[in-house]
């Protein structure tokens, strides 16, 4: 019985912690996914399909561009090919989390790759995490992507309700830049850290003049190609 409360009392502490890393971000996640939930509110698709994109794909990048290929007539094959191309990153993220993911149970492979993303990974492969056995880590995993999981789903459906009332000038493209700059506010530790974030927010600010996903991407490119060329000078 001790055992059993003992082990309960790690796996809510691992839990909470999770919850508590993945905090921070959800200051520029929550805009990002309302901004999502207003883009719905304004698209000729049906409200309630569009806030099931969110649980269904979990990803800004990839919701933003099915709802703006869907909105505008595409085909079925041409929004999934894209969705291929956007999401390719997701396969380094995968290889990243390999190791951690071989010694967990098989319900936790099985659950764990569908929360495979931006914010996830950060918390997941944070330098905190590191020294706990596979349970801790485990449990920490569920609680940042569960912390993740709720207030995602739940600011897409107040940008829905919102949408009517929000005037479309406002503009909330700002939304991507803010998203991006979160995940990247905690890994800024010294120069090498600094320059790669300072070329990806930089890009991620496009998204004023150029749609928001593409504008996730070149964020992305141009921070791993400093990223790149600051390891190869070092070296």
């Amino acid at each position: 019985m001790a055992a059993a409360t003992l082990r309960y009392a790690r796996t809510a502490q691992a839990a909470a912690t999770g919850a508590r890393d993945m905090a921070p971000l959800l200051g520029g996640l929550v805009p990002f996914g309302m901004a999502i939930g207003v883009a719905i509110a304004a698209s000729p698709l049906d409200h309630a399909v569009g806030w099931a994109t969110g649980p269904v794909l979990f990803s800004g990048g990839s919701q933003l561009t099915a709802i703006e290929l869907l909105g505008s007539g595409a085909g079925a094959l041409s929004v999934v090919a894209s969705l291929l191309v956007l999401n390719a990153r997701f396969v380094l993220y995968s290889a990243a989390l390999a190791p951690a993911l071989d010694t967990q149970p098989t319900w936790f492979r099985w659950l764990a790759p569908y929360f495979i993303v931006d914010p996830v990974v950060a918390a997941a492969s944070d330098p905190s995490t590191r020294g706990h056995d596979d349970a801790w880590w485990r449990w920490h995993y569920l609680g940042a992507a569960g912390t993740l999981w709720v207030a995602w789903t739940g600011a897409i459906a107040i940008g829905i309700a919102a949408g009517p009332a929000i005037d479309p000038a406002l503009g909330l493209e700002f939304a991507a830049p803010l998203c991006l700059l979160a995940l990247l506010a905690r890994r800024l530790r010294d120069h090498a850290s600094v320059l790669p974030a300072l070329a990806g927010a930089l890009a991620a600010m496009l998204a004023l003049v150029v749609p928001t996903s593409l504008a996730v991407l070149l964020g992305m490119a141009a921070g791993s190609s400093v990223a790149a060329f600051t390891r190869r000078n070092e070296s």
